[in-house]
């Protein structure tokens, strides 16, 4: 699959969509004009599952869709985040794991022997510094 831009007056301007490379112009226009409203749903949340399955052939409305799964994601985990205590939990815990991870490090380092803390080490060796 290539990437096409559309140009002012042909339809959606500065989108870029994946479209098949041998794909003729009046065949881009119908799937862009088939794929318009399965596209809109995909930024509705709830709505954004419409295009992903029921329009997966249609490269258009699927391109649409997945951008929709992503902001209904970010929007599920903003609400959860919104509830003070849910909110007041996660960051209680975050701070206490940090806490412990770094007495463990305390306790390794004081050993000498080179110990990464899980998920984070790895982050780390990706710092160039």
């Amino acid at each position: 699959m290539s990437e096409q831009t559309l140009g002012p007056g042909e339809g959606e301007s500065k989108t870029k969509e994946t479209i098949p490379p041998a794909m003729d112009e009046e065949t881009r226009r119908n799937m862009i004009e088939e794929g318009k409203a399965a596209a809109i749903l995909g930024y509705i949340p709830f709505m954004c599952f419409v295009p992903l399955v029921k329009m997966r052939e249609n490269p258009f409305a699927v391109k649409h869709g997945k951008q929709g799964l992503i902001l209904f994601v970010l929007e599920i985990i903003a609400a959860i985040f919104l509830l003070p205590q849910i909110n007041f939990i996660f960051w209680g815990l975050v701070i206490i794991l940090c806490l412990a991870a770094a007495a463990a490090g305390i306790f390794f380092t004081l050993q000498g022997q080179d110990w990464k803390i899980p998920f984070i080490g790895d982050l780390a060796d990706k710092i160039k510094i």
